[in-house]
């Protein structure tokens, strides 16, 4: 009997634990089979359009506690590496971006109007595309040599703004493109020290602090970076808040963050052997208490 009632207190303090550590998230829900490889959302209103690295050309919209409410098919368009999504008042970018090996040469951006979508659970529509090339990218021989990776994209004014996984020195670039459809040399803007590889991006509604998410090698310690006070479209000489998402060396493997217009923010992760794919919400004035200083 005393064998019994001390394992039920040890798992009673361990789940106590574990709630505590979460108790500054507003929810944390698992999501359905088809989310588990989740590389990047962004928040439409009360909802969510989401992607995962796969080589479709594939957006599913979830409600905020990551439901499952609709599939939408580009049928025009076909994908390498899907690994970015973001959105503006009429239209879905579904960035086509993803390099991990470092031989592609050409990348592409998917434009969907989101008035053709309809209501049909398993949508079918056919979009613009943006074409464009990284302007010093060439092939390299080994993954590690690897910069122009890119997993990451958000909506500012008339552009889409891109950021890199930079693998030789563990910085991201930011770049720019425009968003007509057309065939572009992506523009460099600047360069930030990320200490880590950057793996998904969103900006506030008032338009006044980016949000960048990554993790170090191996998908371990995830973090996210905040950007506030910068001028124009450098949103990388603002101010910085780095907050880091783990104390200890999991395969924690967060690849998504979106603001939306209430104050929220959410990021999920992949399905990895140590974490089930996870959609996380927080208010942004709670976010600082989720950092675990290494």
């Amino acid at each position: 009997m005393k064998t019994v009632a001390l394992a039920f207190f040890v798992c009673l303090l361990v789940c106590c634990q574990e709630k505590s550590a979460h108790s500054e998230l507003d929810s944390k829900e698992v999501l359905s089979k088809p989310l588990n490889e989740i590389s990047g959302i962004v928040a439409d209103g009360n909802e969510l359009w989401a992607i995962t690295d796969k080589p479709k050309a594939v957006v599913y919209k979830l409600d905020a506690e990551g439901k499952l409410l609709q599939e939408v098919s580009v049928t025009n368009a076909k994908a390498s590496d899907v690994e970015a999504v973001t959105k503006d008042d009429n239209y879905i970018y579904i960035g086509d971006l993803g390099d991990n090996e470092g031989d592609r040469e050409e990348r592409q951006v998917i434009k969907v109007s989101k008035a053709s979508i309809g209501k049909e659970k398993n949508a079918e529509v056919t979009g613009e595309i943006i074409t464009f090339r990284f302007s010093n990218d060439v092939i390299v021989d080994k993954k590690k040599k690897n910069n122009y990776d890119c997993e990451s994209i958000l909506s500012f004014g008339d552009s889409l703004y891109l950021f890199t996984k930079r693998r030789t020195d563990l910085q991201t670039e930011l770049f720019s493109l425009p968003k007509t459809p057309g065939n572009y040399i992506a523009r460099s803007i600047g360069t930030f020290d990320s200490k880590g590889l950057v793996t998904d991006a969103s900006i506030n509604r008032q338009n006044n602090e980016v949000a960048l998410t990554g993790y170090n090698k191996g998908h371990k310690h995830p973090f996210i970076l905040l950007f506030k006070d910068f001028k124009g479209n450098n949103f990388l000489e603002g101010n910085t808040q780095r907050i880091e998402l783990a104390d200890k060396p999991w395969d924690w493997q967060i690849e998504s963050i979106a603001f939306n217009d209430s104050g929220e923010i959410y990021f999920a992760c992949e399905e990895t052997k140590e974490v089930q794919s996870t959609l996380y919400s927080i208010k942004r004035e709670k976010l600082s208490a989720l950092n675990k200083k290494r």
